[in-house]
């Protein structure tokens, strides 16, 4: 319980990489990415090659949001296999429910 606490405090509190002249900037601490579907799967995808961990919205089928810190394996049929650090184990999310997402930025 209290690895799941820590990481979800991980997750709201989480150096996100800013990029001002951009609409699909994470904006204020704590508010949800938003990018365009096309940009979601690009940096989802480039991350899964990488090994890079990213920052995510999204809304689960009862339409309640939340923020994950994921490191993407695999992005394949509309779905993305990572390791989410926020619930600290594998999971499987759908695209199409990911409202955004944002590089971490690079720790001094």
């Amino acid at each position: 319980a209290v690895r799941a606490i820590r990481a979800g405090d991980t997750a709201a509190t989480v150096a996100r990489k800013e990029t001002p002249d951009s609409p699909s900037s994470p904006g204020p601490s704590g508010a949800l990415p938003r990018t365009t579907p096309a940009e979601t799967l690009a940096t989802v995808q480039a991350a899964a090659m990488t090994g890079a961990t990213v920052w995510i919205g999204y809304v689960n089928a009862d339409g309640a949001a939340s923020q994950r810190v994921i490191a993407p394996v695999r992005v394949e049929g509309g779905f993305v296999t990572a390791y989410d650090h926020t619930a600290d184990e594998i999971r499987t999310y759908p695209l199409h429910r990911i409202t955004g997402v944002a590089e971490l930025a690079e720790e001094a």
